[in-house]
């Protein structure tokens, strides 16, 4: 089924004293792009991570934040007593110097630069927290493939009932060029009878006929609007196909086409006008179809 490319998930996983947080979020692209924010070192699962995401997600900009907590999590924060000590030794120097107050703070201490330090994992260390950090982004991604389903559901809902308007307008058209023909037809007849009038001659039958079907040929929109219907009827059942959005991007610009030939080739005004309409609910359908996968 038509799924959107945007939405977000995150999942929560702990085993064994540590706690995988995982957010997944995903934006709209022609092709799939992955970005990952994580603790130094965790950039060594960025192949794996793209790989469990692979088996759900084809198209998208794809945003992974990851973060470990816990008593056995890798790469722990740890305060430097050195550094600290250091701060602290040159704040009561210098305050000593100027004859002022050293006023110091605790919280105000740790967020200078190098007091408080992460500790470096091995690989074999985070090797093993890999399961953990696997189950977290699948749970992420299964949140996030539930948003991008119902708004898939919503936008194929919306552009279902645009391609009902565009037949029942195509419909109006083929209905009304027999119409457009004979009204061509009497006021070619009628202009070419006060041309003549002064002349004292008078038009055939055959003449006019063959006029007629000069102009005829130049406004048919037949082929138009078989194509037309085509490319609806395409559009409708690639909506419950998996991953349409290439093709669905690709008919909607054939839907514009035919409706801008359409268009063009009518001397008409309500076709005209018609045309100008349906232009309007196919650009509709192109903006919201690059938002499929």
């Amino acid at each position: 089924m038509a799924t959107s490319m945007s939405g977000c998930g995150e999942a929560t996983c702990t085993r064994e004293g540590t706690t995988c947080r995982a957010e997944v979020r995903s934006v709209n692209n022609r092709f799939f792009k992955l970005t990952t924010r994580s603790r130094e070192g965790l950039a060594m699962f960025e192949p794996r991570i793209e790989a469990v995401l692979r088996r759900t997600i084809r198209r998208g900009s794809v945003h992974v934040s990851i973060d470990l907590a816990g008593r056995n999590a890798p790469g722990r924060r740890q305060v430097d007593a050195d550094q600290l000590e250091a701060y602290l030794n040159g704040l009561q120097a210098f305050a000593a110097t100027h004859g002022l107050d050293p006023l110091t703070s605790l919280d105000s201490m740790l967020q200078l630069p190098g007091v408080v330090v992460e500790q470096r994992a091995d690989a074999k260390d985070l090797e093993q927290h890999w399961p953990l950090i696997e189950q977290a982004i699948g749970d992420a991604v299964a949140s996030l493939q539930a948003m991008r389903i119902t708004e898939g559901e919503a936008m194929a809902t919306s552009i279902r009932g645009w391609c009902d308007e565009i037949r029942q307008r195509a419909a109006e058209i083929k209905a009304r060029v027999p119409e457009t023909l004979e009204a061509h037809r009497q006021k070619l007849h009628d202009r070419l009878e006060r041309v003549l009038e002064n002349q004292q001659a008078s038009i055939s039958s055959a003449d006019l006929a063959r006029e007629m079907a000069i102009v005829a040929d130049r406004s048919d929109i037949a082929e138009e609007l078989i194509r037309l219907e085509s490319h609806i009827e395409q559009v409708v059942r690639m909506l419950a196909e998996e991953s349409p959005g290439r093709s669905l991007d690709f008919l909607a610009q054939e839907l514009a086409r035919e409706v801008n030939t359409i268009a063009s080739k009518s001397a008409d005004a309500v076709i005209s006008q018609t045309a100008v309409d349906l232009k309007s609910t196919v650009e509709q359908i192109r903006e919201l179809v690059q938002n499929i996968e």
